[in-house]
């Protein structure tokens, strides 16, 4: 039966106690569930952490060998550059020193003729002078 202004609380407060209890025994389990949850939550993000932890240092030892090996490649590609280059440089100096040696020949050779020359118009100049010499000796004394 209700009481006056329908109000429970006069007729089931044999009830009422038994709700109370079983309110606060829902709330200790709901904390002790929590509490519970809680270090599974602790449990399940350490694991987490370290599985995280793990993926990072393996990205990272991945990355360092994908850099090593990028290095050595560009390494090797620059040596390889370096050399063409100097093989270039190596022809480009002996066939420039061939240039020079048949041109230092050839100025050499016209050296000899521009000698040979001079020499010639020294010697017809020392022979006018020896007949000159020879003509006022002879015919003019």
């Amino acid at each position: 039966m209700l009481g006056t202004n329908e109000n429970h609380r006069l007729e089931d407060s044999a009830r009422n106690s038994y709700d109370v209890r079983i309110g606060a025994l829902e709330k200790e389990v709901a904390v002790m569930q929590s509490s519970l949850a809680t270090k599974d939550d602790f449990h399940a993000l350490r694991t987490e952490m370290q599985a995280s932890h793990e993926r990072i240092l393996t990205l990272l030892y991945e990355h360092k060998l994908e850099f090593q090996q990028a290095l050595a490649t560009q390494r090797e590609d620059f040596h390889t550059a370096l050399a063409q280059q100097r093989e270039y440089f190596n022809a480009a100096l002996a066939k420039q020193r061939e240039e020079f040696y048949a041109a230092l020949a050839e100025t050499k050779l016209d050296l000899h003729k521009a000698l040979i020359g001079h020499i010639w118009k020294l010697y017809g100049f020392a022979s006018l002078v020896v007949g000159g010499v020879y003509f006022i000796a002879r015919y003019v004394h």
